[in-house]
């Protein structure tokens, strides 16, 4: 059997519910929704609603769309279909939209599904993930992974990325033995390899800008690839991938941190923004960190969405011990 999530890049961040227009019956609004889309597609489909365990034990709901005797499952979060229905659009257009996926991707997955499970092209579509360990315990149970520091490095194969967003499955523990690559302990600079391949990391800066009316205000500028080697110690700096989505696993990368250190011209500390990136800030006196990890906990708790926190610790990278925790306040 073939799942796979259907989603638009950082759907969840563009859409904004307006309260005047939040319908309450949700539970209609997905009615409906199957509805239309078994009456388009005809009696050879069925719908499936189900629960199904995310990041820190965040549950979500989803709706499968399922031609009988297929392999082919796409996969929608009712959360976002209902988030756009909220937003203005009508069950119809977001039904056509799914029937075209489930139409034109299944029969895709159906031609290349061999290709998927060929051991050579798994190997080379395989890459990391980061989150935390303590909260994603039951769910780790059934992941291949390696821990780093608190957190699990948790192993998935890219199927697609493209303008129509990045696609990928988590590897079950039977096909890692499949591999066979050894443990992934072993196997794991090859892993952090392939991810830094899929996914270049990017670095970009965020200051307070002087320019008269605008004093205050934050401004970003981009940094060229050599920029690494100066970075300003008084600049807070954003580290990720080059598509911004899961982006934290950059801090993985062979001799990125050196690079950064470099470029600080000393110690600095990693800030878990969230699973798509951290933010980076060179170390300028005793005593930062407790404020740093009050803060960690503060955002956290406030303004990162439960299934995209990655830690409530604040990192330290030193020359001397390469990455590690900050201490706690005593």
């Amino acid at each position: 059997m073939v799942y796979y999530v259907v989603r638009d890049v950082g759907l969840e961040r563009k859409l904004q519910i307006k309260k005047e227009n939040v319908k309450s019956d949700r539970k209609r609004f997905t009615e409906e929704l199957c509805e239309i889309i078994l009456a388009t597609l005809g009696e050879e489909y069925q719908t499936e609603l189900t629960v199904v365990r995310k990041n820190n034990g965040v549950m979500k709901e989803v709706l499968y769309i399922r031609k009988k005797d297929s392999e082919c499952m796409p996969c929608f979060y009712t959360d976002e279909l209902y988030l756009s229905y909220c937003n203005g659009e009508n069950e119809v257009g977001l039904a056509d939209h799914m029937v075209n996926i489930v139409l034109n991707e299944c029969e895709t997955v159906r031609r290349e599904v061999q290709k998927y499970l060929t051991k050579d092209w798994i190997a080379e579509h395989l890459f990391l993930r980061l989150v935390q360990i303590e909260k994603n315990r039951e769910w780790l149970e059934e992941a291949v992974y390696v821990s780093y520091l608190d957190l699990a490095a948790v192993v998935y194969v890219l199927t697609e990325d493209s303008e129509n967003g990045v696609k990928s499955f988590l590897l079950p523990k039977s096909t890692w033995d499949i591999l066979q690559v050894g443990t992934p302990e072993d196997y794991f600079p090859r892993l952090v390899e392939n991810t830094a391949r899929l996914f270049p990391d990017k670095l970009w800066g965020i200051e307070t800008t002087t320019e008269e009316g605008d004093v205050g205000c934050y401004g970003i500028f981009r940094l060229a690839e050599e920029s690494k080697k100066v970075l300003r110690k008084e600049c807070l700096y954003v580290l990720s991938n080059q598509r911004k989505i899961n982006g934290a696993a950059v801090v993985l990368y062979p001799k990125l941190l050196d690079e950064l250190y470099e470029g600080f011209s000393g110690n600095f500390f990693v800030i878990p923004s969230s699973v798509h990136e951290v933010l980076l800030i060179k170390e300028t006196e005793e005593g930062e960190e407790a404020f740093l990890n009050r803060m960690v906990k503060e955002v956290n708790e406030s303004q990162v969405e439960p299934e995209e926190v990655l830690s409530d610790h604040v990192y330290y990278y030193s020359a001397e011990h390469g990455l590690c925790l900050c201490r706690e306040e005593s």
